[in-house]
């Protein structure tokens, strides 16, 4: 907090009262400075207090109010006092200053936002105070304002990277991958982290599918990041086929940047014997999003003798059919937390007695991973959000399965592995089916070879779209049918399509559908073609549930790898490829021998009611079960440790510390 604006010494100007009030004013004030000087902040609050007893319209003893109370820690009245003294003094830009604090420390967006719009924002000339209202506006997702925002931060200071990294990260929410990708560079030319900016310039230019310079710029980044200059974000290192050892390196980095002076708090045992075992489950996305598609009929069948289940939602309440859904299955447990500041949450988390914390965004956008270092909780969880190590000591698990987190991997995870004995994801059976094939209804040629794709643009990199035209040159009548994601992207993979000799007409575009629509039209095409290094997640689960081959490559790492589970899963191992090599022969293979294709069809639609990858009711107990043997573990007094897969089918998950899951470690 600038110094000036509160030195003692500095006039309080009094208003219309009595010489005897006056001087009992000015006297708590300049008591109240004293004590500010030795940092006695209770006593400088209650001394500013007695001051405006006599003096309530001042907006000098407002900030100095406001300012001992965020020095307490008290952020509800310090914001309190500031806005008085905003409301007496339009153009307090300390005011602001302490008001825009205090709100977004505790979330209070849409606060801080009417209170700057309360303001003639064109006569405050702090730009720090314009990218403050930039970033609630886009935690608002208001993003055209907060270009605006953004951009009378540079009217101000027209080589603040900040802003111009502010206004990447705009573009790239409003899928203008071109403009954020331009705006990063320009935050990087201004001295913005290097690392930090480049890795944010490559991951834009996979969203753009702008390949010219990327091999050239990966060299770039990964040379920073070998000669100690910094990490880049953990998402986005994901996408750059980067190693297990340096993707754990980039997460460490972040944790320890992230969690840096946070206090952790110490538990006792885990769990009370004679109660349920109790499950935490945070997130911002129980609403319409994937993560909720995949978790909601777990949270429906959890065995309510054995747990009790809480959800933790920090995210916006769409009134969505899938947030009625949520909210209902956990029922009155369910806690909106949007407004609440993090020690608000924690302690909310602590007073609930929570035994186990499961996060289920890790490193991924509006992710509120701070709440996790405080740890309030005894075990906490990495689970289904990120899939990779978040690299932090406050977390005691990932969950994965055998595929994805192999135990010969874990040199790769700051967490202990613990293994599902099937795929690690869970899945929905009251999903929608997918419906009879109609190409006409979805625009697809009557005749010939439908290949598809609907993952993000960000996961197609040029070795795979490589392999992708070589097919729609050895298949004449075939098509690529892709998921539009941006338009931007669309018109730059055409002319990478045109580049390598194949025409615009041989590749589809898919409009973004509601979810329904989503499962009926996938069995309209005759296979999925997964993407590396990141490959579908909920896209392959859906395309298989819909009746859809999945063929993919099994990666290296724990995000390279989401779908051969999957695919393993649903009993067509012969579809998970070693290498791109071996991709494109069996994807020459379904195209040319369609009774094998036929054939694997129809196990798929045999299969789908028994196949582990939608047995939810097994995946329920297996899921319950290693939970239980997190918890048995703690009950005996033991460090957490990798739990290898125990047998599949598990009829009733035992107690912690009865029976054989107590044995198993």
């Amino acid at each position: 907090m600038p110094a000036a604006a509160l030195a003692p010494g500095a006039s309080a100007p009094m208003q219309s009262v009595s010489p005897e009030q006056q001087l009992a004013a000015q006297s708590a004030y300049h008591e109240g400075l004293a004590h500010a000087r030795e940092n006695r902040w209770l006593q400088a609050a209650d001394a500013y207090e007695a001051a405006l007893a006599a003096a309530a319209h001042d907006p000098v003893l407002w900030l100095n109010l406001a300012h001992a109370r965020l020095k307490l820690g008290d952020t509800e009245r310090s914001a309190t006092a500031a806005c008085r003294a905003v409301a007496l003094d339009p153009r307090s830009e300390l005011g602001l200053t302490i008001a825009a604090q205090c709100f977004a420390h505790a979330g209070r967006q849409q606060d801080l936002v009417a209170l700057f719009r309360s303001v003639d924002m064109h006569a405050i000339g702090d730009a720090r105070l314009h990218l403050q209202l930039g970033l609630a506006l886009c935690r608002l997702e208001r993003f055209e304002e907060a270009i605006r925002a953004f951009l009378d931060v540079l009217v101000r200071n027209p080589r603040s990277a900040e802003a111009f990294a502010q206004l990447g990260n705009v573009f790239q929410l409003m899928q203008l991958p071109e403009q954020a990708r331009e705006s990063f560079r320009n935050a990087l030319a201004l001295g913005r982290t290097p690392v930090e900016m480049l890795s944010a310039v490559l991951f834009t230019s996979l969203e753009a599918a702008r390949w010219e310079s990327f091999e050239e710029d990966r060299a770039s980044l990964e040379a920073l990041a070998a000669s100690g200059q910094g990490q880049p974000v953990p998402f986005y290192c994901l996408a750059f086929s980067w190693t297990r050892s340096q993707q754990l390196a980039a997460a460490r980095a972040y944790a320890q940047r992230t969690f840096r002076g946070i206090a952790t708090a110490t538990h006792g045992t885990a769990h009370a014997a004679a109660r349920p075992i109790r499950v935490g489950y945070v997130s911002s996305d129980l609403h319409e999003h994937a993560t909720a598609y995949l978790i909601s009929e777990l949270l429906e069948r959890h065995d309510r003798e054995r747990f009790e289940i809480y959800a933790y939602s920090y995210g916006n309440n769409d009134a969505s059919p899938m947030r009625r859904r949520i909210e209902t299955a956990v029922g009155r447990t369910f806690v909106d937390a949007r407004q609440m500041s993090t020690p608000a949450l924690v302690q909310r988390i602590s007073q609930d007695a929570i035994d186990v914390l499961i996060d289920l965004k890790g490193y991924t956008l509006y992710a509120r991973n701070d709440v996790f270092a405080h740890r309030p909780a005894p075990i906490q969880v990495n689970f289904l959000g990120f899939p990779g190590t978040l690299g932090s000591e406050h977390y005691d698990y990932i969950i994965g399965d055998p595929i994805v987190t192999p135990l010969e991997h874990a040199d790769g995870f700051a967490e202990k592995i613990a293994q599902l004995p099937d795929c690690y994801q869970p899945n929905d059976r009251l999903r929608p089916m997918g419906a009879a094939p109609d190409r006409e209804r979805w625009q697809l040629p009557r005749n010939g070879f439908v290949f598809c794709c609907f993952n993000a643009a960000y996961k197609i990199t040029p070795p795979v779209f490589d392999r992708w035209c070589s097919l729609l040159r050895q298949i004449d009548d075939s098509v690529l049918w892709l998921l539009e994601t941006n338009a931007q992207a669309r018109k730059n993979i055409l002319l990478q399509a045109q580049r390598r000799g194949i025409a615009p007409d041989r590749l589809i575009w898919a409009p973004r559908v509601g979810f329904a629509q989503h499962i009926a039209r996938l069995p309209t095409a005759d296979v999925f073609l997964d993407t590396l290094p990141v490959n579908a997640h909920t896209t392959a689960s859906d395309a298989l549930w819909a009746g859809l081959p999945v063929l993919t490559v099994l990666g290296e790492s724990f995000v390279s790898r989401v779908a051969a589970s999957a695919v393993t899963a649903a009993q067509l191992p012969e579809l998970v490829a070693a290498d791109l090599d071996e991709y494109e022969r069996i994807a020459l293979r379904l195209a040319r021998d369609r009774t094998w294709l036929r054939d694997l069809r129809q196990r798929l639609a045999d299969n789908r009611d028994r196949c582990a990858l939608f047995d939810s009711a097994a995946y329920q107990r297996n899921f319950e079960a290693l939970l239980g043997r997190m918890v048995a573990r703690r009950n005996r007094g033991l460090a957490p440790e990798h739990l290898p897969a125990a047998a599949r089918r598990i009829e009733r998950a035992p107690w912690p510390g009865r029976g054989p899951a107590a044995q198993q470690t």
